[in-house]
């Protein structure tokens, strides 16, 4: 047989039967934990008795936010929690100090650009406000240009100093806030939440906890600064964990609660590239709920099933935890080395899944904020390809503790994780290929790949927006106050190029994988939305 052949007899059905499966997958993934989320919220959570209310530490890690850092101090020190059993800490660092410096060295070549842009300002200002800042020096006069630059970054308070002053600011806040400032000592998130991890005594040591007795009853709960909860947040998660006690007997080792994009702060950009961005936005959706929340809720299935060990191996899936409302028992994450850089979420998540250990779901959400800008959208694609493509180094690092898993349940985890990653890199142009191969391949597989094509791309985008309205309803911030929602301007062109989606995300990792071979990376940067 030719090649010609084997590919049109062979390679194509197979690849346009995985179109066809993962579809049904996904859509079927979104409805019932669309569904599941949206009747989740009705329900109050039921706080466990006072003996057992877990002692909870939300950390905020910050880095260039002063345009939203009061507003997620307000909304996180109003989340309705027994005062004495919780504390807000935001973690500033003296990266963004040291920085400046550097930066104010460029000012003079920023100010000659004719005209200044936004994308120009990223890291010298907050992303909220590059806009304004250029619009700001493009109408003032060339010749004092640089002058009105100047001013306005030398003007420009940095995260720590608003957040100081909100700390020493007065009292009222139902829940006590904590500011602790990192030395400039590298890293990223992970390293914010580890400096905070050092620090708990000095934390919740006021309030009467010590880590020798309490240990096994708290949990570090992690957002992204631009993140509003639900009121109900961290009632929902103490009632989880005692609930899951309750059941099992043990206290789950990481309870997520679900990120849903559904903040519109800033308006996407007109043209195609706002088209292609609100795309993103529409597929993160779709991920949060028929990857992210779908693969715990699985876990979670099989961990309290009875199918024989050898079944469960090869349903077990590889956990994507996500921090933006990840709550890990103290214990846990003391255990797995602290947060794991690059990214804390996925590398939680990875180690987590391949220990066996509990891994269960808050029933409340929390909104953040989706991509706006080309840029932080492919540093995001980069970041989370290179935290994912290497399962095997979170699992040398937690080999040393006790597992639940067999060492092939182990091996099935970790081709899983690395078949996702191929299929992130080259799934798509194969996909292609195969469809527009179809037609020599003959009638029956033309209409698998037209059904598979549809329901992966326009059927699912049109439910997405459907649920978009419902799901953001289910979250009531504490402050009460509306929250806008992403309202794409041309709900019917992004349907119809849901099918593209899949090409946007490679973006990140390819234009990282070139960098690598080039010798022309210089790490990642903050993903600025």
């Amino acid at each position: 047989m030719t090649g010609t052949g084997t590919w049109l007899s062979l390679a194509v059905p197979v690849l346009l039967m995985l179109l066809l499966a993962r579809a049904i997958w996904a859509f079927t993934a979104v409805e019932i934990c669309a569904r599941w989320l949206v009747t989740s919220a009705r329900r109050t959570p039921v706080p466990p008795t006072q003996e057992a209310v877990p002692w909870l530490v939300v950390l905020l890690p910050m880095l260039r936010e002063q345009s939203i850092a009061a507003q997620a101090v307000a909304a996180f020190t109003a989340l309705d929690y027994p005062r004495d059993r919780a504390a807000i800490v935001v973690v500033t660092t003296e990266r963004e100090t040291s920085a400046r410096a550097e930066q104010r060295r460029r000012l003079a070549a920023l100010a000659a650009c004719a005209p200044l842009t936004a994308e120009r300002l990223r890291g010298l200002f907050p992303a909220a406000r590059c806009r304004e800042v250029a619009e700001t020096v493009n109408a003032a006069d060339p010749s004092v240009r640089l002058r009105v630059l100047t001013e306005l970054f030398d003007a420009e308070p940095t995260t720590a100093e608003i957040v100081a002053t909100l700390t020493a600011g007065p009292a009222g806040a139902r829940l006590p806030l904590v500011h602790l400032h990192q030395p400039d000592l590298g890293g990223r998130k992970a390293g914010q939440l580890n400096f905070a991890l050092d620090r708990l005594s000095e934390i919740l040591g006021p309030l009467g906890w010590n880590e020798h007795d309490h240990a096994d009853n708290t949990y570090t709960v992690v957002y992204d600064a631009d993140a509003v909860p639900d009121s109900r947040t961290l009632q929902a998660f103490a009632a989880t964990a005692a609930a899951h006690r309750a059941r099992t007997g043990r206290a789950p080792a990481l309870i997520q609660q679900q990120r849903l994009p559904l903040l519109a702060r800033r308006p996407f950009p007109a043209g195609p590239t706002g088209l292609l961005l609100a795309g993103e936005w529409v597929y993160q959706l779709r991920r949060s709920l028929g990857i992210e929340l779908a693969r715990i809720r699985l876990h979670r299935c099989l961990t309290a099933s009875r199918l024989p060990e050898a079944a469960r191996m090869w349903l077990r899936p590889m956990v994507y935890a996500v921090g933006c409302g990840m709550a890990v028992h103290l214990p846990a994450v003391r255990a797995i080395g602290g947060f794991p850089e690059p990214m804390e979420d996925l590398g939680t998540g990875h180690r987590l899944s391949l220990l066996g250990a509990d891994l269960t779901t808050a029933p409340v959400a929390v909104l953040d904020e989706p991509y706006t800008e080309p840029s932080g959208l492919a540093n995001l694609h980069a970041m989370a390809f290179t935290s994912s493509a290497r399962p095997d180094r979170h699992a040398a690092a937690v080999a040393h503790l006790p597992t639940t898993l067999s060492r092939p349940a182990r091996a099935v985890l970790l081709a899983r994780e690395w078949a996702d990653e191929a299929a992130w890199l080259i799934g798509a142009p194969l996909i292609t290929a195969a469809v527009v191969s179809a037609w020599w391949a003959g009638p029956a597989w033309v209409a698998v790949a037209a059904a598979g094509l549809l329901l992966h791309g326009p059927v699912t985008t049109a439910r997405l927006l459907a649920w978009a309205p419902r799901l953001h309803a289910t979250v009531h911030p504490p402050l009460r106050r509306q929250l806008p929602r992403p309202a794409p301007a041309h709900p019917r062109a992004l349907i119809a190029a849901g099918p593209l989606q899949p090409f946007v995300r490679l973006a990140g990792p390819w234009r990282w994988i070139w960098q690598k071979s080039t010798g022309h990376h210089r790490g990642f940067g903050k993903t600025e939305r």
